[in-house]
């Protein structure tokens, strides 16, 4: 036999088992990083990520809770949404709250505490009949005009008489209130 067989025979062989062993080291740092549970980016976010976080899922259970607005001896019923941010509103009623004008298309009032923001939209278009929170300023709001996006209102529920709110007088008082 030719040493110089021999010795191309053992480059073979040594360069056989350094690919070898190269695809293994690559199986197992593959492997080191495969999570069964998913990755962040595939679980669905918390309901503390961020409100201004593009992948941030609004918390809102399937479940409402009625509520009722007395004004001037008429009961307007409502309900609001099974949201962090309703359910501070909840914690708090019934509230008698003075409401004003405001741009023509909503009337609000200032509540006495925040409300949570957990899971809530950075902002949201407002339709008629919509309950809000006015975040910057800690406002109640009903709309009765619809109003285009803006950052801070999170929609929190819906009442039925838009004319009812839209004609009372500026600083009108209100008791919002848990139905019966």
């Amino acid at each position: 036999m030719n040493t110089g067989n021999r010795f191309s025979l053992g480059k073979a062989l040594q360069s056989g088992l350094v690919a070898t062993a190269m695809v293994g080291i690559a199986v197992a740092v593959a492997g080191c990083s495969y999570n069964a549970g998913g990755s962040a980016e595939t679980r669905p976010p918390s309901p503390g990520t961020p409100a201004g976080d593009p992948a941030a899922a609004r918390t809102v259970t399937s479940a409402t809770t009625p509520i009722v607005i007395e004004l001037q001896g008429r009961r307007i019923a409502g309900e609001l949404d099974g949201s962090a941010t309703s359910a501070s509103l909840l914690a708090q009623l019934p509230l008698t709250l003075a409401f004003r004008h405001h741009g023509g298309q909503e009337k609000l009032a200032q509540l006495p505490v925040p409300l949570d923001l957990a899971g809530a939209p950075a902002g949201s278009e407002a339709a008629p009949l919509t309950i809000g929170y006015y975040a910057p300023d800690r406002s109640l709001v009903l709309y009765y005009r619809h109003v285009g996006y803006f950052n801070g209102i999170v929609p929190i529920g819906t009442y039925q008489d838009t004319n009812a709110i839209e004609n009372q007088a500026d600083g009108f008082a209100a008791t919002i209130r848990k139905a019966d």
